[in-house]
């Protein structure tokens, strides 16, 4: 009877190994752009901590490099994923930072899960940068976008 239940404990192990190989082979990479000395990679989604109000809350990291001398300035926009309809924008956050020595920080937004529909929520970041150095500004990067996260409320 021992020997049994180890058999299929085993072979359900296996079964469920196979299955999450691909899985994993697959997953994105993430995305990063590079413009005027400076590199913005927008990171996937994470769950952080629970509020006050009972919501999750989900972190926006990205993470920055830049060359001495150099300002960047960040619009990152959060959505959430719809299959039939446009994304809902949930929230719009501009900063900027200035790079006084070559280095890399991770800077990040929390803001609270949003409840858009039924199920899970589909979460993603999308970010756009330009660089200034010297009194010149570079043009506004094409949007680059986190891979997505599901989220249950």
């Amino acid at each position: 009877m021992k020997l049994s239940t180890r058999r299929s404990r085993r072979a359900l192990a296996a079964a469920l190994l196979a299955t999450a190989l691909p899985l994993v082979a697959v997953g994105p990479a993430h995305a990063s752009t590079t413009e005027s000395g400076c590199t913005v990679s927008p990171l996937t989604p994470v769950y952080t901590y629970i509020n006050p109000a009972g919501d999750k809350v989900i972190r926006y990291n990205l993470t920055v490099t830049c060359d001495a001398d150099r300002t960047v300035e960040i619009e990152q926009r959060v959505y959430e994923a719809d299959i039939a309809d446009a994304d809902d924008l949930i929230v719009s956050f501009d900063r900027s930072r200035y790079f006084g020595a070559t280095s890399t920080v991770t800077m990040w937004l929390e803001y609270a899960l949003p409840d858009t529909e039924a199920g899970q929520e589909e979460m993603y970041q999308r970010v756009s940068f330009r660089v200034e150095s010297g009194g010149v500004a570079s043009p506004w990067t094409a949007w680059e976008d986190s891979s997505q996260q599901q989220f249950s409320n």
